[in-house]
């Protein structure tokens, strides 16, 4: 039959506000805010997204047949994809860059001062 606790001889429940109903309830004894399952359903998806958490993850956890049903819903809470990529090469790069007071023994790779800068004052732009 079917996956539900309590149900009628066709599989389904006994009466259709009993879910309902039963929640109500529950959320009225425990004192919280009258939220519906829908509304935990989201404000779950709307908090994983807005954390980082993958849109694909997401889609599969709600069940959604198709990530385009998340995506049309929830796209715009997804963490931007420049940023991701921005965060990734910041992570990736972060432990070889020179933090303020950090010194290398490498050659050449002292700081050059004010004074001693050549060809004009205006540092000259790369050429890729």
């Amino acid at each position: 039959m079917g996956g539900l606790p309590v149900h009628n001889a066709s599989g389904g429940l006994p009466y259709p506000d009993l879910l309902r109903k039963s929640w109500d309830r529950a959320i009225r004894r425990l004192g919280l805010p009258e939220y519906n399952p829908h509304d935990v359903r989201h404000k779950w998806a709307t908090v994983t997204l807005t954390s980082g958490v993958s849109i694909h993850e997401v889609s599969r956890w709600l069940g959604h047949r198709s990530i385009k049903v998340t995506v049309d819903k929830y796209g715009h809470l997804a963490q931007d994809g420049r940023e991701r990529c921005r965060q990734a090469a910041e992570a990736a790069v972060a432990p070889h860059m020179l933090r303020a007071g950090r010194t290398t023994s490498a050659p050449g790779a002292e700081p050059v001062s004010a004074g001693r800068a050549s060809r004009g004052s205006r540092p000259r732009p790369y050429r890729f």
